[in-house]
């Protein structure tokens, strides 16, 4: 069977199509778009099920919009059958794009401690243990929202973007910035990574989200690069719901 997903973040719409456990095609919106829809599921008339993880508030029509079609539509929760167990103590306020990570975290090393980080708006740390738990993990601010508190809780400190090149220390206030925040996130990254290592053996550590491609080259700890791992996860929710 195939299967359509789609991750809803704070900044776009990803879309996934797997055939089975294959991702065939994928593809990026602003916003929802029925036509854009559309065509997707014109391209590919086997899709029997869509599953949709969303941080953002969905149109009314999404669902009407499926079941016109005879598509099973669902929307990820925490309670509905997942390949994970959720160990954290109030799964009702877990973020559903970090459910969909842990998921596409476990499904790509099965029977392993793995740690998934997700780079994007905010920096999230979702860790699966070898027995398939979901205990926990930690959130923190994103690269572009420590530049922008900068620059919106002071008086004085400009707002930049993220550059390529980053000193080790800054001899001007824009480098002083870069410097703090971009090595400031990578100490945290990796020091995060080093301490879960010496708790959980042979973790395995996949990097995800806008700024994965930035943060990876930084890093210390040998990681693995996976843009899709929401839509993987998304994917691997919905063989297990359909079984």
């Amino acid at each position: 069977m195939q299967y359509l997903t789609a991750d809803a973040g704070n900044s776009r719409i990803k879309y996934g199509v797997f055939d089975e456990a294959r991702m065939v095609f994928s593809e990026s919106q602003k916003e929802w778009s029925a036509y854009g829809i559309k065509k997707i599921l014109e391209r590919f008339p086997e899709i029997g099920a869509v599953l949709v993880c969303s941080v953002r508030s969905m149109p009314e029509w999404l669902s009407g919009f499926f079941a016109a079609k005879n598509i099973p539509f669902h929307e990820l929760s925490h309670d509905m059958p997942l390949p994970i167990r959720i160990g954290y103590e109030t799964p009702e306020t877990l973020g559903r794009d970090r459910i969909a990570a842990a998921a596409g975290a476990a499904d790509q090393f099965p029977g392993k401690n793995v740690l998934a980080i997700d780079a994007g708006t905010a920096l999230t740390f979702d860790l699966v243990t070898a027995d398939g738990e979901f205990p926990g993990g930690n959130i923190s601010p994103g690269l572009r929202m420590r530049f922008a508190a900068l620059h919106q809780q002071t008086h004085n400190l400009p707002e930049i973007l993220p550059d390529e090149w980053v000193p080790l220390i800054g001899t001007n206030t824009r480098d002083a910035i870069l410097a703090g925040v971009v090595n400031g996130m990578v100490y945290e990254v990796d020091n995060s990574i080093n301490s879960l290592k010496n708790k959980y053996n042979d973790l395995h550590v996949i990097l995800t989200g806008g700024d994965a491609a930035f943060l990876s080259p930084r890093l210390k700890n040998a990681i693995f690069v996976n843009e899709n791992l929401v839509l993987n996860g998304l994917s691997s929710i919905l063989r297990n719901f359909s079984k």
